[in-house]
């Protein structure tokens, strides 16, 4: 009696239907990841920024945002000098805990000599601007983002899927809104700006 068992060819058929399937199962897990991020930064942002108009009806000003000085293990300059440099501040985290930490940027840039790995997004005020030298700086951001020149007091922007930051007003280009239409891991950053702040 003849031993029953696959032949090569039904092995190859067998492997082939595995692979075409990893081939469609394997993006689309990825396409979840990053939506799943993009869903998880701009929900953070929102609370962030609850967070930031809370400390300001309390102080009556809103926070000055602060950068991280390199080389490693990075100083803390408080408050930052450059727009797209600072970052959301430690001080509405204590001592009045208007959100209980500062979440971790989802798309953080993993470069180690430009500010520490595990931080929050990139956010400037206005007050801080009119201090140094970017008077209009959210102004004209917000007319280069939404076609309208904006009275918005503050920004926060991460990166978004590309990891890159897009050039912006202070830096003689034109910044861009993350747009997911033209695919989940295209050019753009993701924005809030507030009071009245909104995404796009």
């Amino acid at each position: 009696m003849k031993d029953k068992g696959f032949t090569l060819i039904e092995l190859l058929i067998v492997v082939a239907i595995i692979a075409i399937l990893a081939a469609i199962a394997v993006p689309n897990f990825l396409e979840a990841q990053v939506r799943s991020k993009v869903s998880r930064a701009k929900s953070d942002i929102r609370s962030t920024a609850t967070a930031i108009e809370a400390y300001a009806v309390d102080n009556n000003a809103y926070p000055p945002p602060i950068a991280y000085v390199p080389p490693a293990p990075f100083t803390i300059e408080d408050p930052a000098h450059e727009p797209f440099e600072g970052f959301v501040p430690f001080r509405i985290t204590t001592p009045i805990a208007y959100i209980t930490s500062l979440p971790i940027d989802p798309f953080k840039v993993k470069e180690a000599d430009e500010h520490p790995y595990d931080v929050c997004w990139h956010y400037s005020e206005q007050r801080n601007n009119e201090a140094h030298s970017e008077p209009d700086f959210i102004a004209e951001l917000s007319e280069q983002l939404y076609g309208r020149r904006g009275s918005f007091r503050y920004f926060q922007f991460t990166h978004g899927p590309d990891l890159t930051h897009q050039a912006g007003a202070s830096e003689g280009g034109d910044p861009v809104l993350y747009d997911p239409t033209n695919g989940t891991v295209s050019l753009g950053d993701i924005y809030w700006f507030g009071p009245g702040g909104t995404f796009r």
